[in-house]
């Protein structure tokens, strides 16, 4: 950068305003005595040197502003600069007179700065006025007598040392400051570890107590877990009994339904025989008939009541087992409980003595430092008062017996209301059931009705049927007898050969014969004597399967000698190709067709028609065949042949053989239909059969259902009147749980009142304590470990009555819930009693039925002995059918006894799951893991024990014992932690400490050696040849050590500075300044009067060094020696006008003044 030029108004001796150009190269400023030339570089360091230690002349702020009359009240200098970028910087400091005060203003590029901002921008510009870039009148004389030391600090500044011995300083200031920490945390850990001595043993009972505690929940999480997989387990077999006693219900409907069946028949015999007795007897036999039927009705409803009532019985039996079974459960857990609450309240009192114990303990101690001082004992006074106040505000809130009485109160309440909603419930369930019950029952009434018509449709259709059946067979019997009346009248008897009649019996048990050809066939009427004659003898041939089955029969016949037969085996039959003459004589259309086309079969036998009838052609008559015989086998409708040889058979065929065929084959037509009819009436009268045991049964089914939906109204009414007298009750509590909620929240305010009374009352306990440390900190430490057991002890307490309550809460639920099970099992009882004397009512009125339906039988037995036979087989069957509903009623009792069981079985279920739930929820809530103990549930029981009783021995324990001696253990490493790195912080400046001590020398010394170097070199220059040196007293210890100035001036010897004269001191000091100089170089240097003590000779010299060293900086100097002129690239003359105002010329060498 370079200084462009300078502005200034009213600064020192310049009252106008002036500006400077100050131009590259050496400038040299030059006038008389007092004339303003110092004042240019004053006004430099005005703006340049407000840090530096380069001060301008003046006494006072004042003296800068320029004398006048009146006094002007400002002034400012303003700095134009060029950077090496070749930005322009305006650098304005002002100086106003305000308010009886002097202020200074700054500017950058005439907009207001701050001094930072301008002391940024100096300092980008390197410009270093402590390094001798700026030198002032006297700065020589100054150096010259400089003692060693401050020319040794000289030094320091110029390399920067300050730095250095700051950053040692700091170093220092921050190990005396850890070392001060450290001091404190040594006692503070002091403090600390005889903290964790007194806990230690507290939390060794604590840690005990807790593994001792654990170990217990966890063995009795052990036993809940075997508790729900025993419960799980019995659900399994429960559940499985279910299933099997459902497939044994199954099998019995099965049984039921096949005896069903067989009484139904029963029933349609006895009443196919009372039709016959009806036959016989009268009116009476009639009405005993219609009595005993009523009878057995009557009977069949009874039983069915019977076991209704037995299945109801069976279940309330399994309710009792299973709610006794609950009742001893629920017994065993009061017992529990009973024992866990003695535990605690021996806990409690354990606690109350350790607290009374306490007490005295600190009343003595209080006691025993009573007379310390009158605070003292004030503070005393009132710290007892306020145990006291604390001791009666925790009994009030540990004791509130209205809170627990009325949250007992609720919890009753509670579960009375859940009973009274599972009852809803249940009953609710209960109504539905009956509901769908009654509406099926109605359903099945209707369907009963409504089947019974259908059915009795079906019967009168089915009953029609078989009388048209019937019909359709008596009709075909006689044709039958008919036609073999007609056939009889016939002379043809054709009759089957032995061996033909061997053959049809095979054919019974034998496969693979089909019978004679000609029963095989079928064909119209008008073709009858074609087809007889053109197949001849071959219609008796017999077809079978194959060679085998021929073989099989020829043997049959040949070893009985029956006679012979011709079979046609259908693998190995052979035939001939149609003659050429007999397919044109079919193409041509004379003739009818061939024989074989005319005949219908089965098509597997069409071989065997193919063989039976060859080519044989069919043609109308006679006269017509003649025209195309030979060549031809040809038969005509009247049974005349044309052999292909030219023969020719014909004449009248005997009629009979074929009307007999006809008649047999009608004959064997009807009874194929009659067999079929057979059928039909068999299958027709089976149904009827059906039919009407239906139709008893779904009357019996119909009346039993009305009985049942009766039976069912009265339970649906009972239920019903249940669930509402539950809501009224569930209506009454809700409005007792308000009451006694409004009583608990009163009570919970006033216990909230209390506990902020304990809160104001422990804050002023600390308050007080904290003023008792000021006057007795030793007493206060025992004391306030003594209050810490002391509040200790009253949570435990606290806890103990907490928990005491919850458990005498359990204790009377468990209590309620006994009384309830009694309730119920005594209602149980009751019920059972009741069903009991319903099934031996039922069972009288069955047996006097009975009794009554035997005489009834007797009297239907005398009446008519002619029916005795009828009679007895009634009686038979009537024994039969009994034995039947026996069967079926006993059937119908084991379903009932089944589902009974199911019944219980799902009672004991749903107990079971009641459990289940309880212990899962226990389970869920626990937050405990599982652990698997290699123990029997005795071992388990008796090791709770053991560690109840260790447990109970170790008394009151200090459960914050742990988590005081943790956070005191946390404290004490975090602190320890913090020691050590305090520690390692403080070594860390020390060793920091050493290294910048030892930079601070290596630096010091890089810079002594450097400037000495250059010192040498300009001195030499300067003098002509002379020498000079810089002397240090200690290089080992160089920050502590002294500087000289040693030269030699040309034939001279080397002696210090002082002992030169003026101007060989002026020729040594410039020297050294140009060394630092170099070693710190500067955009601009500026020197006043320098070369005042210098001959023109040494002028010279140091006008040329200075000439060069402005090649690469401005430099500007105040010269009072012309010798200096001749090297300047610009000078400045000033000069005073009258006014006392400084004026200036300026001029380049080039523009009027030479060089030289």
């Amino acid at each position: 950068m370079i200084v462009d030029s300078i502005e200034m108004e009213n600064f020192k001796s310049y009252g106008d305003k002036q500006s400077i150009k100050i131009n590259k190269g050496f400038t040299v400023i030059i006038g008389p005595n007092g004339s303003g030339k110092s004042n240019i570089g004053d006004s430099m360091l005005f703006v340049l040197g407000i840090r530096a230690n380069k001060t301008v002349r003046v006494d006072k702020l004042e003296d800068f502003i320029h004398k006048t009359d009146p006094p002007k009240k400002h002034c400012y200098v303003a700095l134009n600069v060029i950077s090496n970028e070749n930005n322009r910087y305006s650098i304005k400091r002002e100086l106003v007179y305000n308010h009886g005060e002097y202020k200074s203003n700054y500017y950058i590029n005439d907009k207001r700065a701050s001094r930072t901002d301008v002391l940024k921008l100096i300092d980008s510009f390197h410009i270093y006025l402590d390094a001798y870039s700026f030198v002032l009148q006297g700065d020589i004389n100054n150096l010259v007598k400089m003692t060693g030391t401050e020319k040794r600090k000289l030094f320091e500044s110029i390399a920067g040392i300050e730095s250095y011995k700051e950053r040692i300083e700091s170093a220092q200031n921050d190990i005396n400051g850890l070392n001060e920490n450290l001091n404190s945390m040594d006692a503070v850990l002091l403090e600390i570890k005889s903290m964790l001595d007194t806990l230690e043993v507290d939390r060794e009972n604590a840690l005990k107590y807790n593994k001792l505690n654990k170990e217990v929940n966890e063995l009795k999480f052990f036993l809940k877990v075997k508790d729900r997989d025993r419960i799980n387990q019995e659900l399994a077999m429960y559940n499985g009994n279910i299933e099997k006693s459902q497939s044994d219900i199954d099998n019995l409907e099965n049984e039921n339904k096949n005896l069903s069946i067989q009484r139904d028949e029963a029933i349609n015999r006895i009443k196919e025989i009372e039709d016959k007795l009806d036959a016989m007897g009268g009116q009476e036999v009639k009405g005993i008939r219609k009595r005993i039927e009523e009878l057995n009705i009557g009977i069949a409803e009874l039983k069915t009541k019977i076991g209704s009532t037995g299945e109801s019985k069976t279940n309330s039996e399994a309710r009792l087992k299973t709610s006794r079974e609950a009742y001893n459960f629920n017994r065993e857990q009061l017992e529990n409980k009973l024992k866990e609450k003695k535990n605690y309240e021996s806990y409690l009192k354990g606690t109350e003595n350790s607290i009374a114990k306490i007490n005295r303990e600190l009343e003595k101690f209080r006691q025993e430092n009573y007379e310390n001082s009158k605070l003292t004992r004030e503070i005393n006074d009132r710290l007892a008062s306020i145990d006291i106040e604390m001791q009666q505000a925790n009994d009030q809130i540990i004791n509130d017996y209205d809170i627990r009485t009325i949250e007992q109160e609720l919890s009753g309440f509670s579960r009375e209301n859940t009973m009274n909603e599972e009852k809803i419930k249940e009953e609710s369930i209960k109504v539905k059931d009956l509901k769908w019950k009654i509406d099926n029952l109605k359903k099945n009434i209707k369907e009963y009705s409504e089947e019974i018509n259908e059915v009795n449709k079906k019967f009168l259709t089915v009953r029609n049927k078989l009388n048209e059946l019937v019909t359709m067979k008596s009709n075909n019997d006689v044709e039958i007898r008919n036609k073999e009346k007609e056939l009889r009248g016939l002379n043809y008897r054709g009759t089957a050969s032995p061996a033909l009649r061997e053959i049809n019996s095979m054919m019974e048990t034998e496969s693979g014969i089909h019978g004679p050809l000609g029963k095989l066939i079928e064909y119209e009427d008008k073709y009858a004597n074609a087809v007889i004659v053109a197949a001849g003898g071959r219609l008796n041939s017999i077809v079978v399967d194959n060679d085998s089955v021929a073989q099989m029969c020829i043997q049959a016949i040949k070893a009985k000698k029956l006679g012979r037969l011709t079979f046609i085996p259908l693998n190995k039959i052979a035939t001939s190709p149609d003659r050429q003459k007999a397919a044109e004589l079919i193409n041509s259309g004379n003739a009818i067709d061939f024989v074989r086309n005319l005949i219908t079969c089965d098509p597997a036998f069409e071989k065997a028609i193919k063989y039976a009838f060859g080519d044989t052609v069919l043609m109308d008559t006679l006269e017509n065949a003649r025209k195309h015989m030979t060549g031809v086998r040809i038969v005509t409708l009247d049974g005349d042949v044309l052999d292909p040889s030219g023969a020719m058979t014909g004449g009248s065929i005997k009629n009979d053989e074929i009307l007999a065929n006809r008649i047999t084959k009608a004959i064997a037509e009807l009874e194929e239909q009659n067999e079929i009819l057979k059928s039909e009436i068999s299958f027709k009268e089976k149904e009827n059969s059906e039919i009407s045991s239906k139709l008893a049964d779904l009357t019996r089914k119909r009346d039993i259902s009305t009985s049942n939906i009766n039976n069912y109204e009265t339970q649906l009414q009972e239920s019903e009147n249940s669930i509402e007298a539950a809501k009224t009750r569930i209506e009454e509590i809700k409005l007792k749980i308000k009451d006694a909620e409004d009583r608990k929240s009163n009570f919970e305010f006033k216990k909230n009142e209390v506990k902020m009374q304990l809160f104001t009352l422990d804050k002023e306990r600390k308050e007080l304590f904290k003023k008792l440390k000021e006057l007795a900190p030793e007493n206060v430490e025992i004391e306030k470990q003594m209050e810490e057991e002391l509040g200790n002890e009253m949570k435990s307490r606290e806890n103990y009555s907490s928990k005491l309550a919850q458990i005498e809460t359990e204790f009377k639920h468990f209590t309620e819930k006994s009384q309830e099970l009694e309730e119920k099992i005594t209602g149980l009882e009751n019920e059972i009693t009741k069903f009991t004397g319903m099934v031996a009512e039922f069972k009288n009125k069955v047996e006097a039925m009975e009794k009554e339906l035997e005489e009834n039988r007797a009297k239907e037995n005398e009446i008519d002995s002619r029916s005795r036979e009828l009679y007895t087989e009634k009686n038979q069957v009537s024994t039969a059918r009994d034995k039947l509903f026996e069967n079926i009623r006993k059937n119908d009792d084991l379903i009932s006894n089944k589902k009974a069981i199911i019944a219980g079985l799902k009672t004991k279920i749903e107990n079971l799951a009641f459990q289940l739930e309880t212990i899962n929820y226990e389970i869920e809530n626990t937050g405990m893991e599982y652990i698997e103990f290699n123990m029997s549930i005795s071992e388990v029981k008796q090791k709770i024990d053991e560690n109840s009783r260790e447990i109970e021995k170790l008394g009151a324990v200090n459960m914050k014992a742990i988590e005081q001696y943790d956070m005191e253990l946390n404290k004490y490493n975090s602190t320890e932690e913090k020691y050590k790195t305090l520690l390692s912080e403080k070594n860390d400046l020390i060793d920091l400490q050493n290294q910048i001590i030892e930079d601070e020398k290596r630096i010091f010394l890089e810079l002594f050696d450097t400037i000495n170097s250059q010192f040498q070199k300009i001195y030499a220059r300067l003098s002509e040849g002379g020498e000079a040196n810089l002397e240090i007293t200690s290089r080992d210890d160089p920050l502590n050590s002294e500087v000289y100035i040693k030269v030699k001036p040309r034939g001279k010897h080397m002696i210090k500075i002082d002992a030169l004269s003026g101007g060989e001191k002026s020729v040594a000091v410039l020297a050294l300044i140009l060394s630092f100089q170099i070693k710190n170089p500067s955009p601009i240097y500026y020197l006043d009067e320098v070369d005042m003590f210098l001959d023109g000779h040494n002028a010279e010299h140091v006008g040329e060094l200075f000439m060069e060293n402005s090649k690469t900086s401005q430099v500007v100097m105040v010269s009072l020696k012309g010798a200096v002129t001749k090297f300047a690239d610009n000078l400045i003359a000033v000069t005073t006008d009258k006014h006392g105002n400084t004026k200036i010329i300026q001029k380049r060498i080039g523009e009027g003044i030479g060089k030289g």
